[in-house]
């Protein structure tokens, strides 16, 4: 199909009714504005005016095939850029479910610093997300709100350019030579406040312009309150000491600054929605899964946020398609709401003069490129290189002095798991030596699972009609527990495999190997987190310390899918071999675990369990070891340290990034109610192997 040329004919089309003429008059003087009449052009020569061009494009949009509403949209959508980005952004959104409802575009208007002091405030908010993580500030960029968002139906939005641009004309013989601020720090906010003259000057044209976009049947609700510049709030209070400091240091609210007064829109869809950046590029391979592509943003609404699956999958709508679906989270990063907003226009502010105005941007779609396909399984594991796989050790004969003497296993014992034939039996076992120095708190993730090493259907290839077990390859386990609900109990409480309890009782002779003694050991109530810590007991060989079972640290429940797992009671895992407490009583009983739980649900309860038992366990109480999930690590631990809680698919990210058997160490700085936590490096060397692909001998013949 020919693209018409952008002087065809527009004889025919309908024409809204320009708006009325807003005459004003200026001093004399060489610094006033020259006098106005019309925005309009009124001869041949002249440029266009910003609604003859913005009916020039729908013009050539609807000669091209697009009906007339469709036109609208993509101009209003791309801030106008020209027919070509128009084009191909209806070409985009084609499959788009809102492409031919009347679903009106918000918009709102911002002044935004520029110069010495917007550079500070940015380097400010970075700063502090390294340090604090994310707070509300940085959902957009640094700006004074004039007035809230409000709707526009597309086909109004270049007169609502018009009428800001007019208002603001009439203003600026009026307008202060320097917009002076202020700082305002309290309890949960941090920001610069507009001094009242530039903050009255701001308010006259949001007033002149809400008049005139009453005339075209716009409501516009200026911003009443003091004129400010946000740069923290919604953090969490004990953070507010840090960043009052960084603030003094990083912002001069005398900084150098011009202000640019911007109209921007947004979908609708934005309102309630988080915003999420795509990293890698991504072919469906299923009907209900979404495109990605590499820069394209992802809207994840309010009822998606926090619904995923063990592997990760969310369900997110495409900025640059409108089409929804589900995607890998770990695919994108959190990115600012306001990368997906569309800047119409932009007018610099400095004294009593008027840069011209900056046209919006360009929407810029995306190649498509592609990678290898997603591995969904959740032992995929990220190693970006080499270092710290082999770290220098200290006073090794040293430590291997402080090491208790060795307990032989009996002769009979044909696995670790169970207790005749796999118990440790003491020799000579010295007593406990009193916990010295601060405490530490020691995280694992569960060793390997034998549903992700060998699927789902391990079941039903391993067990009889009778219930009997099989072991039907060397990697899977030698014995298994005997369940009340019989084999089907393990599809969602897997156990472990030979390689996990190999891995788990590596981890324990490292930990022993660098003198490190365990006062307490609490795991999640599913059995592979029991049998971890159990193989990791071995290794530190002290038979002495009994596991005690906490559901409290059992998974993010959003994970369990089709019902909840029937976990092995206590006296039936001590049945089995295993070193449990059986005196200790969980803080948090199953029925009271919420099903439906969201991801800060889930922050918060780990928070809270992690709180309980360090106050437990008392001050003195030594180091504690927790074996759970991969979850686990970054729940526990999050807000422990002083940061926020992340989003739902930054927390998947993170898991995706934590093998089995991962560790991570904080250590308590001081002690009482003024005690804190901090992370260190784990005394012990990570453990890091080669996976060991099923073999058939029959392709050799």
């Amino acid at each position: 199909m020919s693209v018409p040329s952008p002087n065809h004919s527009v004889e025919n089309m309908e024409t809204p009714p320009e708006l009325p003429v807003m005459v004003t008059s200026a001093p004399p003087g060489p610094t006033a504005a020259p006098p106005r009449t019309s925005l309009a052009s009124t001869g041949r020569n002249r440029s266009p005016t910003i609604v003859k061009k913005n009916q020039d494009s729908r013009q050539v949009l609807i000669g091209m095939g697009f009906p007339k509403h469709r036109a609208e949209k993509a101009l209003a959508a791309t801030g106008d850029c020209g027919v070509q980005v128009s084009a191909d952004w209806l070409l985009a959104h084609v499959y788009d479910p809102e492409l031919d409802l009347p679903s009106a575009r918000e918009m709102i208007v911002y002044a935004y610093p520029l110069g010495t002091l917007g550079t500070q405030i940015e380097e400010f908010m970075d700063s502090a997300l390294c340090k604090c993580g994310r707070n509300g500030a940085h959902k957009s960029f640094p700006h004074a709100t004039l007035c809230q968002f409000f709707k526009c139906e597309d086909s109004k939005v270049p007169y609502l350019i018009v009428a800001l641009k007019r208002c603001l004309e009439a203003s600026l013989q009026q307008a202060p030579k320097e917009i002076k601020l202020k700082r305002y720090m309290v309890q949960g906010y941090i920001g610069l406040f507009l001094e009242e003259e530039a903050a009255s000057w701001f308010r006259e044209v949001m007033r002149k312009f809400t008049s005139e976009a009453r005339r075209q049947g716009v409501v516009v609700d200026p911003h009443r309150r003091q004129l400010h510049v946000t740069m923290a709030h919604q953090y969490l209070p004990e953070h507010h000491s840090s960043l009052e400091e960084l603030a003094r240091a990083k912002v001069d609210p005398q900084a150098p600054a011009k202000w640019e007064l911007r109209l921007y829109s947004r979908d609708h869809r934005l309102a309630s929605s988080e915003v999420y950046k795509v990293l890698y590029p991504y072919s469906p391979h299923k009907e209900d899964e979404l495109e990605l592509m590499e820069g394209d943003y992802i809207y994840v609404s309010a009822a998606d946020q926090g619904q995923t699956d063990s592997e990760g999958w969310f369900f997110g709508t495409s900025h640059n398609t409108g089409t929804s679906g589900l995607y890998p989270g770990n695919y994108v990063e959190k990115s600012k709401d306001s990368d997906c907003w569309t800047l119409h226009r932009s007018w610099l502010v400095s004294g009593g003069d008027s840069l011209p105005s900056s046209p919006s941007k360009s929407l810029r779609l995306p190649s498509i490129t592609r990678k290898d396909p997603l591995l969904r399984s959740e032992d995929v594991q990220l190693y970006d290189n080499a270092a710290g796989l082999l770290p220098e050790r200290r006073n090794v004969e040293e430590l291997y002095a402080r090491v208790d003497k060795i307990k032989k296993k009996p002769k009979d014992s044909s696995s670790p798991n169970h207790l005749p034939n796999g118990s440790a039996v003491e020799e000579d076992v010295p007593p406990p030596l009193p916990p010295s120095g601060p405490r530490r708190l020691f995280i694992l993730r569960h060793a390997e699972r034998v549903d992700v090493t060998f699927g789902k259907q391990w079941i039903q290839l391993s067990f009889d009609p009778d219930g009997s077990y099989h072991r039907r390859n060397l990697n899977m386990p030698k014995e298994i527990p005997k369940r009340k609900g019989g084999p089907m109990d393990f599809t969602k409480d897997s156990p472990i495999t030979e390689t996990g309890l190999f891995q788990a009782r590596l981890t324990g002779e490292g930990m022993r190997e660098q003198g490190i003694r365990i006062s307490h050991v609490f795991s999640s109530p599913a059995l592979r987190c029991v049998q971890t810590a159990n193989a990791i007991l071995q290794g530190l060989q002290d038979p002495t310390i009994r596991i005690k079972i906490e559901n409290g640290m059992f998974e993010w429940l959003a994970w369990c899918q089709g019902g909840f797992p029937t976990f092995l009671s206590p006296g039936e895992l001590a049945k089995f071999g295993l070193q449990v407490d059986m005196s200790y009583a969980s803080q948090v009983a199953l029925q009271d675990l919420k099903p439906k739980e969201t991801h800060l649900e889930f922050y918060k309860r780990m928070f809270n369990i992690t709180r309980l038992i360090l106050k437990t366990v008392g001050a003195n109480s030594g180091n504690i070891m927790f074996v759970g999930h991969a979850a686990t690590l970054e729940a526990c631990t999050r807000q422990l340290v002083g940061v926020q809680p992340r989003s739902a698919q930054e927390l998947t990210k993170i898991v995706q990034k934590i093998p089995y058997c991962g560790v991570c160490v904080c250590q308590e700085s001081e002690f009482g109610k003024s005690s804190t936590w901090d992370f260190i490096d784990p005394p012990i060397p990570p453990l890091t192997h080669a996976p060991n692909i099923r073999f058939d001998w029959r392709c050799l013949q």
